[in-house]
Formats: C-alpha cells, structure tokens, sequence
C-alpha cells in the first residue's frame, strides 16, 4: 500500500481536472479489505462537479503594437467563449502570442512575460479571463528589434583562429587560410535574415535548420547582440558561426543472404563521400560494390538448381544544394534546401555459362519541398543502356525457345523520365502515413521526333546510336500506415501496386523494368523473383530466376512490431502479393492478368523477425514462413507448400523493409 499511495494517486487526478476545467471536481479513495490480510483493493470515488467555461478574454497592459497584433490575428486565438476552462488551451493562447510577437520584431519576448488573472465569481460557471504583460519587463522585450551587421565566422575546427576576412555588401565573413572554405553566397541562400529587416523568429528558425540541414556543418550558431546600450537602440547585429564536419566519409556495407530456399551468397560495397567538394556545398559520392549469388538446394517445388551469379560495378554521384535550372527565379521559398543530383553508374551481371550483361546509365534529378508534407521529385533524363556483352549456346537456345525473354533481354537504351510525389502526414503526428505515386514514361520525346520526320507513333524498328530504345508508360504507388497501440508497440501497413504498358517500339518491357515480388522488402517467405507472373511456374530451375517477373504488380504487407527489451524489438508479419503480364504471350501459360483469378493466385507468407535499432540504423532479421504459392504443386488445399522446409526464407537486411 505504501508504494501505491493512494493519497497521491487522488491527489494528482483531481489536480488534473481542475487544470482541464473541472473547478470543484473531488477525488477520494477508501480502502476494501480483503479475505487475506495481506490484501487489500482501493476504490477510487471521482466527482467531477461543473466545467467551467470561458466567459470572455481581456488583452491588458500590452505596447500599442503588439496590442494591434493581437486585434489583427483574433480569429487565430485558442481561447474563445464558451470553450473549457483548461489550463493547456491558456499556455497555447500565450505561446501563440509569443511568437507572434517574435515574428514581428520583439526579439527578447518570452511566453512567461504575461500571466492570466481569471474570475470565476461574476459569472456563475464561467470565468472571466484576463491575459496581463507582466509590469515590471526589461526595456528589451518592449520594443522592435532590426537586423543589423552579419558577420558569418567559417571554422573548419572548433578552436581554429579566424585571421582573414573580407565584406561584401552587408555581411563580413572570416575565415582563416587564401579563401572561404565555402562560397559565401551557399550559406546566405539559406541565411533568411538580411540587415535592416525587422526580426523573425520563423525566419530565424527555417536559416538554422536549411544550414544544419546542409550535412555540411558540425555545429550551427546564432548570436544576437544590441549594436550598443543605449536607449534608442533597436539594432541586432548577428554573428553566424559555423563549424565544418569531416570532409570524408568512408562507408563499408556488407549483406549476406542465406535463404533456406537454395539462394544466398555476400555482397559488398566500398565508397567514400566528399563533402563541399567544389566549395559549393555539394556531395560527392564514388562506390564501388560486388556480390556472388549461389543456388543449391531445392526450390518450393523441390527442383534443385546450380545457378550461381555474380555482378560488379562503380557508381559515381554529386547532390548540389540548389536546383540548377536556367531562368530560375531564385527567390522561391522552399520548406527545405532543394537539390540537383546527377549520377553515372556502370554494372556488369555474369551468370557463367548463360551470359554477362553490361549496363551503363545516367541520370539528373531534382528535389524540392515547398511544404512539409508534399515532397517532388523530377528526372528530365535518365539514360540507361543493357547490353547482352556475352551468351553462350546454351543461353541462346533459352531465348530462342522463350521469344518474351529474348524481346526483354535484348540490348536496348531506356530513355526516361520520372517525376514522383510524396505526402507525408505531420513529423509528429501519432499515426503517420506516407503516401507516394511515380509516373515513367520512356522513348516518347524521340519518338515525336520520329513522327516530324514523317514516322508513324506505333511504328516499330526505330532506333538511338543505332540501338533500339524502348517505348513504355509506367504507374506505381507506395502506400504506409502505422497505429501507435502503445510505447514502443505498432501496427504497420503497406500496399504497392504498379502497371508498365509498352507499345510502338517495345513489344515487352525490359528486364529491369519489370516487376517482380518476393526478397527481404516483399514477401518475406519466398526468394526474389521466385512467385509469378500470375499461376504460372516453370519446372526448369535454369530459367526460374529470368522469366518470374511482370507487367502488373501488387504487395500487401502486415506488421507487428513491438519492443523486447533495450534496443531489441521483434515483429510478427504476413505479406501478400504477385505479378502478373498485361497480355498473352503465347508460352507463360496463367500469366495474364485476369480480375477473376487475382484473388487465388495472390502468393501469401508469414513469418517473425528480429530488429535490433542503433539509432543510426536498424538491423533486420526475417524468417519467412511459405502458406500459400498461385501455381498447382501437387497438395490440395489452401497450405499448398509441399514440403515445409522448401517454403520458407531468413533474410538479414539493414532498414525497415516499409
């Protein structure tokens, strides 16, 4: 009973209703002894009484302008009449003025500076409200402050000595060394204060967080002083310091895969990123990485393979801070610092004994948000180049008796470009949800091209740099959802559906194009590429991982994720999901997609995991567990798996896989 403390337990709950409105709520308890002396119950007796509400609400003692102010914005107040008399709703009130203040010139103005008197006797039941500035205030936070003189002080060390510097305009900048580490005007693009501007707490706070936002910054710091001290003062001059990071960043990221399936083998990458690398404040980032893929073993329906594969490559990129687009107006305001990304990558896929193919590709994409929740993303091109370097007899007999994989595995260039959407609800929201869309479209600029030149748009056989290039339009959306059950316990869904239609030029998508389902983000019981299109299967282990893709996607996904103890959590999943082919291709028999069947022919797996967070990352481990595959394996039944141990998965990953 001592550590239950009843009393207190009372004393708290009736605290809290009067802070919420309930002015003569009491709370008693009485204790109920029980059989066994050394038990007892204790009953709670909770009285409520009247709310009081807000009568009316009284501005007084505020300076003429700040008075305006709060005339002006009256319609944006928490208080009103007849709302409850709650405490939390008076503190919103004040902080609200606060900032508003803040907003418009009152630099040293803080919530606690005015305090309410409230009145629950004229009015029976209500109370009569009045917000008071404190009488006794520093002269400071009476008056409007104007920016001032800005000195930005650049440090590539915390304690480094500042011995140069030079003004340019209204700002002075210091630095020590030949030149600035940065160029001056990266740091003011995002610096939203200029002299003789009124003070803004809103653009002091969207200057901090676009600098420190940049990456490029170990520290950020924001120093506000009156010029001097006399009465008549009202100028804040701002010293700006900021401190670089680590120039170089050196990353090394393994994965091995073991799935119990027949497929596993490591993979490696090995990069280095440098920031502000042209003293621009852009990212540049060089990685080389590799992997080797064996099968050996069985799959769902028992075949055994020895399918083994390897790939290697190099990827080269740069983010610029800003949009780099001609006749930009540069005086757009974005929610946070936009970015142009460019990229050329190369890659080479061995599969001994079938083929190599050699892939090169580039591309240039912007970023921006004008709000918190709407996020864009634009690709003007995004060149991409396969070509089969190597095939063997074997592989060609493959791709003479199957025309859809030789049509989606031929050389080919994939000129696109790509624009996504994203709506992401409130950072601090207890549900969150994430909502994104992309559209795809490829080959149709060149081929308007074609059609000036006297072309027909369906006409097939063209070509670019004497290759064919593929001609597609291609949908897809990513949709999340997560319920907060309780503290460090939550409920996750998550949908993706996708649709690539070819015509003209292309007869059928290419290979890196299509969809496909299953792996360590999708259905977690079943390989990549192991489930679909559709009902069809192939008893042929050889082609098992080439021809499993399609034209149609959708995934389900279900997640219970809750806390073990520390950092360690674990999750209980089942994911849904298959491909299908948007038209018959005369020899993937059930691959096409039919309303009908969609339902039966939907592959369905559970499983449990592991998730060990370190804050900066999260570690994954996934077992999958094989209920249901679309296609016909010999057992009757909805748990058509014919051997237990043949459906199922393990996957290690880094990440969430939605």
């Amino acid at each position: 009973m001592r550590q239950v403390n009843p009393e207190l337990r009372a004393s708290v709950a009736q605290s809290v209703l009067r802070n919420h409105g309930y002015l003569n709520a009491t709370v008693n308890y009485k204790t109920i002894q029980q059989k066994n002396p050394k038990k007892a119950k204790i009953r709670y007796n909770v009285n409520f009484g009247h709310l009081f509400t807000v009568d009316t609400l009284e501005y007084i003692g505020f300076p003429a302008e700040a008075d305006s102010l709060i005339r002006n914005t009256g319609k944006q107040a928490k208080i009103a009449s007849g709302m409850p008399f709650d405490a939390s709703t008076m503190d919103a009130e004040r902080n609200r003025l606060a900032q508003l203040f803040r907003n418009n010139g009152y630099y040293y103005y803080q919530p606690n500076f005015a305090s309410y008197l409230a009145d629950t006797v004229a009015v029976p039941g209500k109370a009569k409200l009045r917000l008071q500035m404190a009488g006794n205030l520093p002269v400071l936070a009476k008056k409007k402050w104007y920016i001032g003189n800005i000195n930005i002080n650049l440090r590539r060390q915390f304690m480094e000595q500042l011995t140069d510097s030079f003004c340019h305009r209204y700002f002075t900048v210091r630095f020590s060394g030949k030149r600035p580490p940065i160029r001056p005007r990266i740091i003011l693009s995002d610096l939203k204060l200029r002299p003789r501007q009124q003070y803004s707490y809103d653009r002091h706070t969207e200057s901090a967080n676009k600098i420190n936002g940049s990456g490029l910054f170990s520290s950020v710091e924001f120093q506000f002083t009156p010029r001097d001290t006399t009465g008549t003062c009202d100028t804040l001059d701002l010293d700006l310091s900021c401190t670089f990071g680590k120039p170089y960043d050196f990353y090394v990221e393994t994965n091995y895969k073991n799935k119990i399936n027949g497929r596993h083998g490591p993979e490696l990458v090995v990069g280095i990123v440098k920031r502000n690398a042209f003293r621009g404040g852009e990212k540049l980032d060089i990685n080389l990485h590799g992997s080797y893929e064996w099968e050996q073993g069985g799959n769902v329906n028992g075949n055994a393979g020895n399918t083994n594969s390897y790939e290697y490559g190099i990827d080269a990129s740069i983010e610029f801070p800003r949009l780099i687009v001609p006749f930009l107006n540069r005086r757009q305001r974005f929610f946070t610092t936009p970015s142009t990304y460019a990229k050329l990558a190369t890659n080479q896929l061995n599969r001994p004994g079938y083929f190599k193919m050699l892939t090169f590709a580039t591309e240039w994409t912007y970023t921006w948000q004008k709000s918190d929740r709407w996020r864009h993303e634009f690709s003007p091109l995004t060149l991409q180049y396969q070509k089969l370097s190597r095939t063997t007899a074997k592989f060609d007999s493959i791709l003479y008796a199957n025309p859809y994989i030789e049509t989606s595995m031929q050389d080919v260039f994939i000129p696109k470009m790509r624009y996504t959407l994203t709506y992401s609800s409130a950072m601090r929201s207890r549900h969150p949800f994430v909502w994104s869309v992309t559209l795809t479209e490829s080959g149709n600029f060149l081929s308007l091209g074609y059609m000036a030149a006297g072309n027909k748009w369906n006409e097939a056989g063209k070509q670019l740099f004497n290759n064919p290039y593929a001609q597609f339009a291609k949908l897809e959306t990513d949709i999340s959802k997560t319920w907060t059950l309780a503290h460090k316990t939550h409920l996750v869904a998550h949908a993706s559906a996708g649709l690539i239609y070819t015509y003209g030029n292309s007869l059928s998508a290419p290979y890196s194009e299509q969809f496909y389902v299953g792996g360590a983000n999708s259905i977690r019981a079943f390989a990549v590429r192991s489930i679909g299109p559709g009902s069809y299967t192939t008893d042929v282990s050889r082609l098992s991982y080439l021809d499993q893709t399609g034209d149609i996607k959708l995934q389900l996904n279900l997640e219970y994720r809750f806390n073990i103890f520390g950092n360690l959590y674990g999750a209980t999943f089942i994911d849904a999901g298959n491909v299908w082919a948007l038209r018959d291709d005369g020899y993937r028999k059930g691959a096409k997609f039919e309303l009908k069947n969609a339902l039966k022919e939907m592959a369905l797996g559970t499983g449990i995991g592991l998730r060990y967070d370190l804050e900066f990352l999260v570690l994954r481990l996934d077992w999958g567990i094989g209920l249901h595959v679309p296609y016909e394996t010999g057992k009757s039944g909805f748990y058509n798996i014919p051997k237990f141990k043949d459906g199922q998965a393990i996957h290690l990953a880094v990440g969430y896989p939605f």
